[in-house]
């Protein structure tokens, strides 16, 4: 099942062409590796395919709707991006980390629930980082 594809894109930055008519489909629920040389467009794309940058022409969709269209709270509880840092907050830890990906799902003051808290040791646990979460993320390798 494909849940998320782009269709047509073309992304420039002033007049250069990052790349154009591109066309791509990510499987749902399995690992997708995207590959090439530096300077190609692999974070380009990433950044178009979570709506950081706009295509200037072409479409990403998600669940069968264009991701422009979409809601920005609703559109964080579908996906994410989290870009390799150069530095990370001092002192912030993986769990805490992990537990910002809860934000589109809280209330008021922003208190982590039950749920949350759930949630968040669901994605350590699947992602097999669970031994990671009390270490500071300035102690993790890059890449």
């Amino acid at each position: 099942m494909v849940r998320l594809y782009a269709k047509e894109l073309t992304v420039r930055y002033d007049d250069r062409t990052i790349f154009e008519h591109l066309s791509v489909r990510i499987p749902d629920r399995q690992i997708t590796a995207i590959i090439g040389p530096n300077g190609c467009g692999k974070s380009t794309l990433l950044k178009t395919l979570t709506r950081i940058i706009s295509p200037q022409s072409g479409a990403v969709i998600l669940d069968g709707q264009a991701i422009s269209q979409q809601p920005t709270k609703e559109l964080a509880k579908k996906m994410a991006i989290l870009p390799q840092m150069p530095e990370a907050t001092s002192g912030l830890t993986v769990g805490e980390l992990v537990s910002y990906g809860r934000f589109p799902y809280q209330k008021g003051f922003g208190r982590l629930t039950k749920r949350d808290y759930e949630a968040i040791d669901w994605a350590l646990e699947v992602t097999k980082t669970t031994d990671l979460k009390h270490r500071p993320v300035s102690m993790l390798i890059g890449g």
